[in-house]
């Protein structure tokens, strides 16, 4: 069976397990990208003329007829959803006898209301690798299990939801996640390297897509916010050994390690470093709560490489950290920012505006708390609510939004409908916003300044900052030895983003002279199908193979 995956915007590794799980099982999976150039989820990048002048989806709907595919699998988020239904109903026409499947957080959250948009033939709720091998083996046998695990669908319009398979506990059966699914796209994807060592969360925030996950897979038990029975990690010698392979396979400079908290399980983290040698250490990024940052795990993640952390601490205040599922102390939250400073890995802080109960004198608070104990950066976000999630509910008791406009959302909805930033929340707090952007972006004593006389306004006003991050962004993306000074950027973003952005500008360029589609169909055989003499590539915008398992059309 031929299995198309349609995506935009960003890496995947979920649709990458996907498909190693299903060439193993004897099928062929292919990809095709929608790099959406100004009509990203950040849309302090987008522009409506742009974005129709730049736009790829004609010959990414040409590139998957010539696929001519047997399945069609959307992962759906609430940000993407009308993205997928558009792509999904113009699919429907043009190839009327495909089977089209949707999976993903807002797939899974909203199963129903995806399946009345009478777009997706099938859901495959929660982790689907083994849900979606059988669901295309059921479908080349003609034999379709209607009845199967994970799987939800509509039956003369009634609603048919199938229980879920328990998670997977022994992690290492999977096999290496498909890299070259997005690799053979080009430089953007080629640029560091994601890895995923465990999977879910030691928490269950309420804002987060963790929280939909436990309350679906642990219905009957009421300490599902806090169970460690998500938590499920690959072994250290399976992690060893995959970082082995990419580093004398593809000699990556940059990794981020995809983790919801790589310090939750200290014993596994200290072996890992006991073993780790410099044939599978890479510098890399991680994901951590303060909780579990002691010096014990500090020591041991500079030993394996860290030199950047990104923690989450989202609110300076107790009881708003209580109510959405972070019950840190401010001493937790200050040790973790000082540790990190104390061993020389950047430290940036996740600082959420716009959560429910919030005052201006918790705005008052995170400024002077950050000021006492600085870490490199604090990333502002602004609550993005998030269809199936707690919090929902949560914004609509404390007056965030409206339950008209919660319905909307448990539907569907575009990042501009779930942005507290643009549409719910109280003014008071984009001033201290502003002023956490100016310490991230300029040196201490010129960011004192600037704030005390208020020239943050002016910052602001003419969208300042927006271009110094797209400056450095394009200024320092040539030297990939390690990551830059962490205020002129972090994570793989920085390096990939101006990358990403001149790669498909000059594809869109040169296709207006050339006439050709400029978009590559990343393609990958069964596994059982792979040899020697490797088809010809039909598509001159694709890399090269390097290996004997890529076949690109």
């Amino acid at each position: 069976m031929k299995v198309l995956f349609l995506y935009n915007e960003v890496e995947s590794l979920g649709l990458q397990y996907l498909s190693s799980a299903l060439r193993h099982a004897g099928h062929e999976t292919a990809l095709l990208f929608d790099p959406r150039l100004f009509d990203f989820f950040r849309q302090e990048y987008n522009s409506r003329l742009m974005k129709r002048l730049f736009s790829f989806r004609e010959e990414i709907l040409q590139r998957a007829v010539e696929f001519a595919p047997d399945v069609i699998g959307f992962q759906i988020l609430t940000a993407n959803h009308d993205w997928c239904c558009d792509y999904a109903a113009e699919l429907k026409r043009r190839l009327p006898g495909v089977t089209i499947v949707a999976g993903g957080y807002h797939a899974t959250a909203n199963s129903e209301s995806v399946l009345r948009t009478g777009l997706f033939d099938y859901v495959l709720r929660g982790e689907a690798e083994d849900a979606l091998v059988e669901f295309v083996n059921g479908l080349k046998r003609g034999e379709l299990d209607l009845a199967a695990p994970n799987l939800a669908r509509l039956d003369n319009d009634v609603y048919i939801e199938n229980p879920l398979r328990p998670y997977e506990q022994e992690l290492d059966r999977y096999h290496e996640p498909d890299k070259e699914l997005f690799w053979n796209l080009g430089p953007p994807f080629t640029t560091g390297h994601l890895v995923e060592w465990r999977r879910g969360c030691p928490w269950g925030c309420t804002f987060c897509g963790n929280n939909y996950y436990r309350r679906i897979y642990y219905p009957d038990r009421d300490d599902y916010m806090y169970t460690r029975s998500f938590l499920r990690s690959r072994s250290v010698d399976h992690v060893l050994a995959e970082l082995r392979h990419v580093k004398a396979t593809h000699n990556p400079k940059l990794l981020r390690v995809n983790d919801d908290d790589i310090c939750a399980d200290e014993a596994w983290l200290h072996e890992l470093a006991e073993k780790m040698t410099d044939a599978e250490r890479i510098p890399f990024k991680c994901f951590a709560i303060p909780n579990n940052i002691n010096e014990r795990t500090i020591v041991d993640l500079k030993r394996i490489g860290c030199e950047q952390i990104q923690m989450g601490v989202q609110s300076l205040n107790p009881s708003i950290r209580k109510l959405i599922g972070r019950p840190n102390s401010d001493k937790q939250i200050a040790n973790a920012i000082d540790l990190a400073r104390e061993h020389g890995i950047a430290m940036f802080v996740d600082q959420i505006f716009g959560l429910p109960g919030e005052t201006e004198d918790d705005c008052k608070k995170l400024e002077a708390f950050y000021k006492q104990h600085s870490p490199d950066v604090v990333s502002v976000y602004w609550l993005d609510i998030w269809a199936g999630a707690e919090v929902l509910d949560q914004a609509v008791n404390a007056g965030t939004i409206t339950q008209e406009t919660a319905d909307t959302i448990r539907a569907h909805a575009e990042p501009g409908d779930i942005a507290t930033e643009r549409r719910y929340h109280n003014a008071f707090a984009k001033p201290y916003a502003a002023r956490l952007e100016v310490r991230n972006h300029l040196k201490p004593g010129l960011a004192r300044f600037v704030n005390r006389t208020g020239l943050w306004r002016v910052f602001t006003w003419f969208g300042i900052f927006r271009m110094l991050r797209a400056w450095w962004a394009f200024t320092l993306a040539g030297d990939l030895s390690g990551f830059p000074d962490p205020r002129k950027g972090y994570d793989l973003s920085w390096a990939r983003f101006p990358r990403f952005f001149k790669y498909y500008m000059r594809l869109r360029i040169t296709s207006w002279f050339t006439r050709k589609n400029p978009i590559a169909l990343s393609r990958l055989p069964a596994l059982e199908q792979v040899s020697d003499a490797l088809p010809a590539s039909s598509s001159e915008a694709l890399p090269a193979p390097t290996d004997a398992q890529r076949v690109a059309v």
